[in-house]
């Protein structure tokens, strides 16, 4: 009977966590987490669109360029890039490759989903690899880690960075939705 408890228990934690919206990214052996869902009492499906158009006019340096696709009060879709996501540590030197990466925000009532929907590095050439864009897999993360479940020591910038730009990336729009001002308008002109 213990067992059979124990087994409910262990199935019901197991499929309150892979069916639970979550807040924020984490890379994890099994994968970056799909997509966070972030709530919003009181404002309705088309200003959280408004808002977040506003917000990439605001962030990006060239808005028009960086979104991909929009249909208006469901979803925007958005390219953007940075050099400091994919960072590796080895033999005690820092080194940083370029990354780039689409994200979806999709809106109902009260609430939008901020979704990576793709990540890729770009691997400089050398004599040992070819380089170019590499896709880097949203499903898996096991190439990282160890057979004991550790992070290999190279990688740990990776589980670090990654979800910290994007957890960053989701709070700089949550910010800017709750405030109802435009943060670069100055009224002293």
């Amino acid at each position: 009977m213990k067992k059979f408890l124990l087994t409910v228990l262990f199935l019901n934690a197991f499929m309150n966590n892979s069916y639970g919206q979550e807040k924020e990214f984490v890379f994890s052996k099994e994968r970056l987490t799909d997509f966070v869902v972030t709530d919003f009492e009181g404002k309705s499906q088309s200003e959280l669109f408004r808002k977040t158009l506003d917000w990439v006019a605001i962030t990006y340096k060239n808005p028009k360029e960086v979104i991909k696709a929009q249909i208006e009060n469901e979803y925007i879709r958005i390219e953007g890039s940075s050099d400091d996501i994919f960072c590796i540590k080895a033999l005690g030197q820092v080194g940083c490759q370029e990354g780039i990466y689409q994200i979806e925000i999709s809106f109902k009532d009260n609430k939008y989903k901020f979704d990576i929907i793709e990540l890729k590095r770009y691997i400089v050439p050398s004599q040992y690899v070819n380089g170019g864009w590499s896709n880097f897999d949203l499903n898996s993360n096991e190439e990282y880690y160890n057979k004991k479940g550790e992070i290999r020591n190279t990688y740990k910038l990776f589980a670090e960075r990654i979800p910290n730009y994007f957890n960053n990336l989701n709070s700089s729009l949550k910010e800017f939705v709750l405030n109802d001002n435009i943060p670069s308008k100055s009224s002293d002109w």
